[in-house]
């Protein structure tokens, strides 16, 4: 049996973690009999200090986002310091691994392991396939980078085109989408089924996915709904049991109140039963969406590695870009106006994107490789 090890991590926002357990749920489905998958959270392999910079990252992006914006340029400039120091830190226990499971492939779908785990491979003159499976859409930083990588696998075509721009040799580049998790599929199997099915009359179903947003700016954006529009709101408020706790409270006493959810497995079936989605534009958020059929409009973004997001909506016709928090309420409007025909559109074109539905593509391409 053939072995593949993962490299990812466990708390550095939600899309390393999707993107993983995809490529596991795909191996599992595709090939039970023939290949192993181990998973390994990079940050581990480099001890206290390592782990302690991992479970900042949710602290450093939801409180001090302008800090997270020079944390992600200064990986621009400083890319090879970054590699070269990680790499003397997870020394040891990336080899202890590789002596262990000895893998047929090592799959990266973090940036700082790319450059890295590659050092320590070439100056033990390991000779393991690697692939780099980038889950950044758009801004990518340069840690993602490296040409001593068997493959690099794309989530864009502005994606492939920005890392030939800086250096990665085209043949190196394999251009398939973002993988999604089980249950992120559409329903509808051709566009006359979206025009037939698509809800252009009945009360508005909106799902708003919290990421890391303050409670008082999603107080504001729920109540903006409900006045403007015949609705029912969904929040999804995710681990943030504070967050969870204070919707709760608030909306107790008021006439009109949205579902209020904490941690759920059921994404995919609240994709599937809203009209439109509201959320930050994380690359796997709007990947998910699109595989949904769900139009998307965007409530903002990360600074640096999530930036250019919102753009690519637009661009692609997948969603709304936003410019403030009110801007919210008039691409609504603008998706709700003429029978929803706006919302139609968005769907037709989600259903006719080059990455969606990339899952097993990527897996079976893998799987090549090594059997």
């Amino acid at each position: 049996m053939k072995k593949v090890l993962i490299i990812s991590s466990e708390y550095t926002g939600h899309g390393h973690k999707s993107v993983h357990t995809s490529l596991l749920q795909a191996f599992e489905s595709l090939y039970k009999w023939e290949i192993e998958c181990k998973v390994i959270n990079g940050f581990t392999l480099g001890g206290p200090d390592l782990i302690a910079a991992e479970r900042l990252y949710n602290t450093c992006i939801k409180y001090f986002p302008k800090l997270w914006n020079n944390i992600f340029k200064f990986s621009f400039k400083n890319k090879n310091f970054i590699n070269r120091h990680n790499s003397l830190t997870i020394k040891r226990r990336f080899l202890r691994i590789i002596k262990n499971y000895k893998p047929d492939i090592i799959v990266n779908v973090h940036p700082m392991f790319s450059g890295s785990l590659l050092n320590v491979l070439k100056k033990k003159n390991i000779d393991i396939k690697f692939i780099i499976i980038i889950t950044d859409l758009i801004t990518i930083t340069k840690l993602w980078f490296d040409n001593r990588a068997d493959k690099i696998i794309s989530p864009s075509n502005e994606a492939s085109e920005y890392m030939m721009k800086n250096g990665i040799d085209r043949e190196k580049i394999v251009t398939f989408g973002l993988p999604v998790r089980e249950g992120f599929y559409s329903l509808f199997s051709s566009k006359e089924e979206i025009r037939e099915k698509t809800n252009i009359s009945g009360t508005l179903k909106i799902l708003l996915l919290n990421n890391s947003e303050k409670v008082k700016r999603l107080i504001y954006i729920i109540n903006g709904l409900y006045s403007r529009f015949k609705c029912e709101v969904t929040v999804v408020c995710g681990r943030n049991e504070r967050t969870y706790d204070k919707l709760r409270e608030f909306f107790s006493s008021r006439s009109y109140s949205p579902t209020i959810i904490g941690y759920t497995n059921e994404l995919p079936r609240l994709f599937h039963e809203n009209d439109i989605l509201i959320t930050r534009s994380g690359p796997t958020a709007i990947i998910e969406a699109v595989n949904c059929l769900i139009p998307v409009v965007s409530m903002g973004a990360l600074p640096g590695q999530e930036e250019e997001n919102p753009i690519y909506l637009n661009r692609n016709g997948l969603g709304y870009n936003t410019s403030s928090t009110d801007d919210i309420f008039n691409k609504i409007d603008l998706l709700i106006q003429n029978n929803r025909e706006n919302l139609i559109k968005i769907r037709e074109n989600q259903f006719d994107y080059y990455g969606r539905n990339v899952r097993e593509k990527i897996v079976k391409y893998i799987a090549d490789s090594i059997l």
